[in-house]
């Protein structure tokens, strides 16, 4: 079905302002750093071919039958209420049982960052200082990281194995908009940042063949990546949380289609590649959350609604 995302998208709206969130992929961008990641990808993929190998066999429900996933970043829920879901994004903090949720077939993937790292983070002490780079001017706390560093690769792929011993059956990829975007900033200082991000993915499907890999966003890699990954997020492609404001609106159709276009790598595959959408909306409003339920089906997605928090599960409530 063509459908003009024109034709599907009404006035902005906005919900009360919230609380100060941990946001999906513990950052949040502004607009106008989201625009310029979306420029960003834009000048890169028209710089990159599209020519790709054979998809690595997802393990995902075939792309033409919708099924339901979403995003906890609490630590406990109750575990009957995840495996209703296919697909389940939780964080490595998780404190209740993770084989309880895929015992029945829930396939539960672990948060796992490839171009920044907290400060916060226990494993900071491990990296070589040489490999951190300076703080996410939008997200106090955050240290982007040179993915080429021979530390920063060492110390993703020693994590690893850890989330496999807490029964994770897959790893969500995130922070990959990164590596490219400092690259076209600085081309000299940061040449081969989008390569070294193509290769540690590459890397890690050689080693764990039989694990789940789903990339939230990461555009400009994809022409590179998709035949890596099961899965692509596509966050806040209808509404977006807004950091300073606290507002979440509905983006305009211009917003929505640059990303459409980015994402044409994975749509164009066969077989398909899983489009998973992430919106995020107030959980007390079930129209508009209904509404953008029925917008991503329309274009082919398989959508979850969230609160900006992502610390409960919020239902669709057909």
């Amino acid at each position: 079905m063509s459908v003009r995302i024109s034709d599907t998208i009404g006035r902005k709206r906005t919900v009360t302002p919230m609380v100060e969130p941990r946001p999906f992929g513990k950052r949040a961008t502004n607009s106008k750093t989201r625009r310029a990641f979306l420029t960003a990808a834009a000048g890169i993929l028209s710089t990159v071919t599209n020519n790709c190998p054979i998809l690595h066999a997802s393990s995902l429900p075939a792309a033409q039958r919708s099924f339901r996933w979403c995003v906890f970043y609490g630590t406990t829920t109750d575990e009957a209420t995840l495996k209703t879901y296919d697909l389940v994004v939780l964080d490595p903090e998780y404190k209740g049982s993770i084989s309880q949720i895929t015992c029945t077939g829930t396939k539960v993937c672990g948060y796992l960052s490839l171009g920044e790292i907290r400060t916060t983070d226990p494993f900071l002490e491990l990296l070589d200082p040489a490999a951190l780079l300076p703080e996410n001017p939008d997200w106090p706390g955050i240290r982007r990281v040179d993915i080429r560093h021979p530390s920063w690769r060492s110390l993703v792929l020693e994590r690893i194995p850890s989330l496999e011993t807490q029964a994770f059956t897959g790893l969500m990829l995130d922070t990959l908009d990164t590596p490219p975007y400092l690259e076209l900033l600085d081309p000299t200082r940061y040449r081969g940042m989008r390569e070294a991000a193509v290769e540690l993915v590459g890397c890690i499907r050689r080693r764990w063949p039989g694990m789940m890999l789903i990339m939230n966003r990461g555009y400009a890699l994809l022409p590179d990546v998709v035949q890596n990954i099961d899965a692509v997020i596509a966050e806040s492609l209808l509404t977006s949380p807004d950091q300073k404001t606290g507002k979440i609106s509905w983006l305009d159709s211009s917003q929505v289609e640059s990303q459409l276009a980015l994402l044409y790598p994975v749509a164009s595959r066969r077989p398909p590649v899983p489009i998973l959408s992430l919106d995020y909306w107030d959980p007390g409003d079930a129209r508009s959350i209904a509404e953008i339920y029925r917008r991503e089906r329309l274009i082919g997605h398989h959508p979850y609604v969230a609160t900006r928090l992502l610390d409960q599960i919020v239902p669709e409530g057909r």
